[in-house]
């Protein structure tokens, strides 16, 4: 199921979130009308906002997001779409552009990471728009973490 979403304004985090799940997720930063849902709809996107009053308009499919904080939010998006995220397509989108990442030899990020990272790390991807370097560090292990305990896993 190829799912893309477009965050408003007041989604920031769960944009995050939904990229770090391996979602094709754009946060618009503008504000939330009648465009928005037509660029949702024009990029067959589903439109995710908090803003109760926004009506139709759009081609597309809206979901208003009721929950205030993020682990409702997920859980809520993920109920309402019946998703169950495969967890081999986690953390394989940059968090900031959106954009796909690519791996990269220990040598390419050289001098481009901290030197205790580089030592204690063989496996680096890199965003092809704006260059920032992933490693599976602390920030991995903690959002696995998190996703255990508010999402169920696949079954087998």
């Amino acid at each position: 199921m190829d799912v893309r979403f477009l965050c408003d304004r007041n989604l920031g985090k769960l944009a995050k979130w939904l990229r770090i799940l391996g979602y094709d997720t754009l946060w618009d930063r503008r504000d939330t009308d009648q465009g928005f849902l037509r660029k949702a709809g024009r990029e067959g996107r589903i439109a995710l906002t908090r803003k109760r009053n926004l009506g139709g308009g759009g081609s597309g499919r809206l979901i208003v997001v009721r929950a205030d904080r993020i682990e409702g939010q997920i859980g809520e998006i993920l109920e309402a779409l019946a998703m169950k995220p495969d967890p081999k397509d986690r953390m394989t989108l940059c968090l900031r552009c959106n954009a796909m990442l690519e791996a990269v030899t220990k040598e390419e990020v050289e001098g481009a990471v901290p030197d205790h990272v580089y030592q204690n790390n063989t496996y680096f991807r890199k965003c092809p728009i704006c260059g920032r370097i992933y490693w599976p560090g602390t920030h991995a292990r903690n959002v696995e973490e998190f996703l255990k305990m508010r999402i169920p896993t696949r079954p087998l």
